[in-house]
């Protein structure tokens, strides 16, 4: 994929955008408590790019994701999107954006109805959004099932009659109905196989290049981030550590955590490529009610000091586009 001209402005940005949670009572044993779901999160989206967002389970990666869409409201920070202030829209004002935001869920299993037909699910947003008459909605749900490689046939039927790859596929083509600008996919092929993987990451790279969509794209599987992004943003416990150009990061690693990540991708031949130093991560990931004071990722960094225990870094440019959260980092 060809790297976002710098002349556009930025399709969405996001700045010190945060998100709590309450969660626990009276009657648990450490009481009602805050969780920083998301800590002051700032990156940039450029038309037709893909920003890939990699990061360990429970740090903080779906919950930016609906905040990006306003199915969450952040607590703190600014969210713009074209050029607006989308952050507190409500009502009429936000529906009027939704159609040009859209996201892809994660698990095809539970993103659909089960109550309903195919062809109903991916008419809905059309019903609700636009003024199609019945013959011009009918029209268009053709157009989008062909477009995800479905056949007319199979919009009558309900989705546990569809496989996994299949109903991913219908996610995406109601993402579509309405030719949204910037499409959220969080984790769109976690719960596939990996040959069906393929093949809807495949989809995805098609849809981009024939709609001119943009992409943020969420995965825990780091080669295929590396597949699709242009570039990529690491997350630690809600707060982004490491964003640069996909090759760039993958290839030279500022933090630490980056390369600890990138070390646990599995090698095909390791045999071929003779023995590795992989950096390894001790311990479990700090509890994010009771985040470190410091850098979030200095209970598990072999080279954390002091200085890193007290004193969160902050995001700072070490090359040309290429952004670092760490007081040491990787040479």
């Amino acid at each position: 994929m060809s790297s976002p001209s710098p002349n556009p402005p930025a399709l969405l940005e996001a700045d010190q955008l945060g998100k709590r949670y309450r969660v626990g009572g009276a009657f648990t044993r450490a009481g009602r408590r805050e969780v920083q779901a998301v800590d002051a999160v700032s990156f940039k989206v450029w038309p037709g790019e893909t920003l890939g967002l990699v990061g360990e389970s429970g740090c903080g990666k779906s919950t930016l994701a609906r905040c990006l869409v306003r199915l969450h409201d952040s607590t703190s920070g600014t969210l713009r999107f074209e050029g607006r202030d989308i952050t507190r829209l409500s009502g009429q004002a936000l529906r009027e954006i939704r159609p040009r935001l859209q996201m892809v869920f994660q698990d095809p299993y539970s993103s659909l109805n089960p109550r309903r037909r195919v062809g109903d699910l991916l008419a809905e947003p059309l019903r609700v959004h636009t003024r199609r008459s019945p013959a011009e909605v009918a029209e268009r749900v053709r157009e989008l099932a062909a477009l995800v490689g479905l056949r007319p046939e199979q919009l009558e039927r309900f989705p546990h009659e569809f496989s996994g790859g299949q109903r991913q596929r219908i996610g995406i083509a109601r993402a579509l109905a309405l030719e949204p600008r910037l499409v959220v996919a969080d984790e769109p092929v976690s719960a596939l196989d990996v040959s069906i993987q393929a093949q809807i990451v495949n989809l995805l790279a098609d849809l981009q290049e024939r709609l001119g969509l943009t992409y943020v794209f969420i995965a825990h599987d780091l080669s295929v981030v590396r597949q699709v992004s242009t570039r990529t943003a690491v997350m630690v416990l809600g707060a982004i550590v490491e964003s640069g150009p996909t090759d760039q990061l993958y290839a030279r690693p500022a933090h630490p955590y980056t390369a600890a990540l990138l070390a646990a991708v599995p090698v095909p031949r390791p045999s071929r490529g003779g023995a590795k130093v992989r950096p390894m991560l001790v311990g479990d990931p700090p509890d994010p009610a009771n985040p470190p004071v410091g850098c979030r990722f200095s209970p598990r960094c072999p080279a954390a000091t002091d200085r890193c225990r007290e004193v969160r870094p902050p995001l700072w440019a070490i090359a040309p586009d290429h952004w670092v959260a760490c007081h040491h980092p990787l040479d």
